[in-house]
């Protein structure tokens, strides 16, 4: 069975992302995944899993306006 989400980490600016496996596999495959804070294109995938808490178990998280921020 395909798990829910994967987790990617930027290897420029070391920050984490979660993103939807449905998503990503539905892109074209022209189409590549940048890292959302510095838009580099070197990004590792890290861990795949159906919780989202256990794909961002490593790193800090709160909740700022509504939206998931990392903490440093």
């Amino acid at each position: 069975m395909l798990k829910m989400y994967t987790g990617y980490k930027c290897r420029t600016c070391k920050s984490e992302f979660v993103l939807m496996t449905e998503d990503v596999n539905m892109m074209p495959k022209d189409r590549y995944i940048a890292c959302p804070c510095c838009n580099s294109k070197k990004v590792s995938k890290e861990k795949i899993g159906d919780d989202l808490r256990e794909c961002m178990k490593e790193r800090s998280y709160k909740r700022i306006k509504g939206a998931i921020k990392q903490m440093r």
